[in-house]
């Protein structure tokens, strides 16, 4: 399995302005309040990893229960809003308008830099190294920017690009770049990228098991998820301040993703966590939160120590998948049954 060091000097700040961030998530949480208040319609789910059936209370945030699992610790919301509901959400909650009107465009040059065009270059060698079959399609699902396909069109390795659910409100910037919004899923994709998309499915069985049969024979799945086994979440836990409800509904762990992927036939060629900024958040949580406690030797590596340590304790966790941000390239091999 690849580890993976990234340094491109990313901060929080250039891809999460407080500000914007501040307000996506006080309209997430007010629309979640509104759309699933009645505890009624939300339904209990097994481990959205794992299908295991035994778990515990880990925490509880804004009324939302998250539970983690015993067999692969992985956490997730249960009871939690249907399928339908949540399709609904996303459609038409001022939140869900707010993120392409403004979180996503006021950061599009950041999150080029920082974020789409390394993640583009890196599906771009896959590619090269594994090939796609006999596809030549590329589908991005849940597009939440156009810069997705500004930096894929760059490769030249596809000859036509798709998205699939991409978020009300891109259709001409989509349109502009001779994308075609599916209207149902394709069945010879060569490959699929899903970024961020995992943690908000009410399903991520059926949500991986979809690509799997959107791939063709040789096709590549591409996807990037925040877990709750890295440094930052494992730090903060129920504190941290960027995990709510309908965005955050599965924290899955490394494991968990591990078996998820065994479970839908897919086989994993790269399982890395490439994240940057594990200490840089669990520093500003601790910082505007006094309740937060962290341990002695963590705030004491912050306080006392310099840059250097901070980014070398950052490539460590890197290099040993302790990061809570993670990357995953599967591909359905020739021969196997969607």
């Amino acid at each position: 399995m690849k580890r993976v060091v990234v340094d491109s000097g990313l901060h929080d700040a250039a891809i999460r302005p407080h500000s914007l961030l501040s307000e996506f998530r006080r309209q997430s949480i007010e629309d979640a309040a509104r759309f699933f208040a009645d505890p009624a319609a939300l339904v209990e789910v097994a481990c959205p990893a794992c299908d295991g059936d035994t778990r515990r209370e880990a925490f509880r945030k804004e009324g939302f229960v998250y539970q983690q699992c015993a067999a692969c610790a992985s956490l997730y919301v249960s009871p939690r809003p249907t399928q339908a509901a949540l399709a609904e959400y996303y459609q038409h909650s001022k939140a869900s308008g707010y993120r392409v009107e403004h979180f996503q465009r006021e950061t599009a040059e950041a999150r080029r830099t920082h974020q789409f065009r390394s993640l583009a270059q890196w599906l771009g060698r896959m590619v090269q190294e594994q090939g796609t079959g006999d596809s030549t399609s590329f589908v991005d699902v849940g597009t939440n920017s156009a810069v997705v396909f500004e930096e894929i069109q760059r490769l030249g390795l596809f000859e036509a690009c798709h998205s699939l659910d991409p978020l009300p409100g891109l259709e001409e910037d989509l349109k502009a770049l001779e994308v075609q919004t599916l209207k149902a899923p394709m069945h010879d994709a060569g490959a699929i990228s899903a970024w961020q998309q995992l943690e908000h499915q009410f399903s991520p069985y059926d949500f991986i098991a979809s690509a799997h049969e959107q791939l063709s024979e040789g096709g590549m799945l591409f996807f990037t998820t925040r877990v709750s086994t890295g440094f930052d979440l494992q730090m903060l836990w129920d504190k941290t301040p960027y995990i709510f409800v309908p965005e955050h509904l599965n924290l899955l762990s490394l494991e968990g993703i591990e078996r998820l992927l065994k479970r839908t036939g897919l086989e994993v060629l790269e399982l890395s966590t490439p994240g940057q900024l594990d200490l840089e958040l669990t520093a500003q949580a601790a910082a505007s939160d006094s309740s937060i406690q962290l341990p002695d030797f963590i705030t004491y590596l912050i306080n006392q120590r310099d840059t250097l340590a901070h980014a070398d304790f950052q490539a460590f966790l890197q290099k040993h998948r302790l990061s809570s941000h993670v990357r995953v390239a599967a591909i359905r091999k020739k021969g196997t049954e969607a």
